[in-house]
This record gives structure tokens, sequence and C-alpha cells, in this order.
């Protein structure tokens, strides 16, 4: 269980970096493989964990491709 807690504050702190999800996402897959063996109490971890990540996701989208957006809602020819 330990293992696992510090498997989740790893993927936490791979999430903090929105130019390099690559390796969240491996991390990501590995656990997505070993939800069949899960506990209850570690499915519970995961569901709270992904509620947050979805979260930093998100927030990591807009530091990446906010910008972007803005451009093309506001107009190409007014930014430049």
């Amino acid at each position: 269980m330990e293992d696992f807690k510090e498997k989740l504050k790893s993927l936490e702190r791979l999430s903090l970096d929105p130019f390099n999800p690559e390796p969240l996402r491996k991390e990501l897959e590995d656990i997505l493989e070993k939800v069949p063996q899960m506990s209850k109490e570690e499915l519970e971890d995961l569901s709270l964990f992904f509620e947050k990540l979805k979260k930093r996701l998100e927030e990591n989208y807009r530091i990446c491709f906010g910008w972007m957006d803005d451009i093309f809602k506001k107009g190409f020819r007014k930014q430049a």
C-alpha cells in the first residue's frame, strides 16, 4: 500500500510539467494495467487522484494552449 501511495505522489509530480506529458502517460498506463489487482482502498485512492489529475491536466492544457484558444477567439489579426 505504501508503494502505491508513493506511486501516486510520483504521478502527481509528473503532472506538474505541462510541457513533458510522456512520462506521466507511461506511468498512468502502468497503473491502469494493475487496476484489476488493486484493493478497494487503492481503487478509492486512485479515484480521488484521478479527480485531482483531471483538474491539473485542464490547467496544463490552458498553460500550453490557452494562448492559441485566445487567438482563435479574438482573431489572429487583432493579436498581431
